[in-house]
């Protein structure tokens, strides 16, 4: 039996809209207290389509480059979505403000990073708005190396992207302590900048469920950040050997 049930008559219209909350939000206010929907949500949210930036993650300019999203992998992340929504609503140790996430790990470390619908990537809390630009010109093809400040401003977001903060303080000096509860680990410190998850799924909303997983856990995702610590520091030292008096200026062909 199907119901008149309107889902966004139990929205939160109190959620910024242009931000992945209230994407979620709308698609939790159509599952959670719906009566046609069981333990599994299955709803996407109907009309005022115009709200929902989801599943593309973006309103497309004239500028933007031709999506490639067909109906088949459309259809794909909408289920992907609402099963997302659906993880993150009933998980205690996730909390999301607009964009940033904030994980709660299961030894007290405590995460945050900013998932960006648009770009279908994670950035450190909070930069969004500051790398979005950046971001959304290397996406329609620019590279700025004409102009030296804008190609550091696209460098600076590209290497921000697929990095979390880990909520551990530096020393002062850039580095950061691996936490106690990680004592098999040959390093005790990380550098503070060097956080970068990288993806491993084929879509967005999996990578986040991956990434929220391995935060929850608060285990694995310390080896690796610690192997990729090892890594960083084996290739330095070769760099150095090679060039031992300083790097040649190289940062145009970044």
């Amino acid at each position: 039996m199907t119901s008149n049930f309107d889902g966004w008559q139990h929205m939160d219209w109190f959620v910024e809209i242009d931000t992945l909350e209230f994407n979620l939000v709308a698609i939790k206010s159509h599952n959670e207290n719906n009566p046609d929907v069981g333990a599994q949500w299955t709803e996407w949210p109907k009309g005022l389509s115009d709200f929902i930036a989801l599943p593309l993650g973006y309103y497309p300019s004239k500028f933007d480059e031709t999506s490639k999203l067909d109906s088949k992998m459309e259809s794909k992340l909408k289920v992907q979505w609402i099963e997302f929504a659906q993880f993150i609503n009933e998980h205690e140790s996730i909390s999301l403000d607009g964009n940033t996430f904030t994980i709660d790990g299961k030894h007290g470390s405590k995460f945050t990073f900013d998932a960006s619908m648009e770009f279908s990537l994670w950035l450190p809390p909070n930069t969004i708005d500051e790398y979005g630009p950046s971001l959304r010109a290397i996406r329609n093809g620019a590279r700025g190396k004409s102009n030296l400040g804008t190609h550091m401003e696209y460098l600076s977001a590209s290497h921000a992207t697929w990095k979390i903060d880990t909520g551990v303080p530096d020393d002062g000096l850039g580095w950061c302590d691996f936490p106690l509860h990680m004592k098999e680990l040959n390093l005790k410190q990380y550098e503070a900048w060097s956080t970068f998850i990288y993806p491993t799924k084929e879509t967005f909303p999996e990578n986040l469920t991956y990434l929220i997983e391995l935060l929850i856990e608060d285990y694995h995702i310390w080896e690796i950040l610690h192997d990729q610590e090892v890594k960083r520091r084996k290739e330095l030292a070769e760099w150095n050997e090679k060039w031992p008096n300083g790097r040649p200026d190289d940062w145009m062909y970044l």
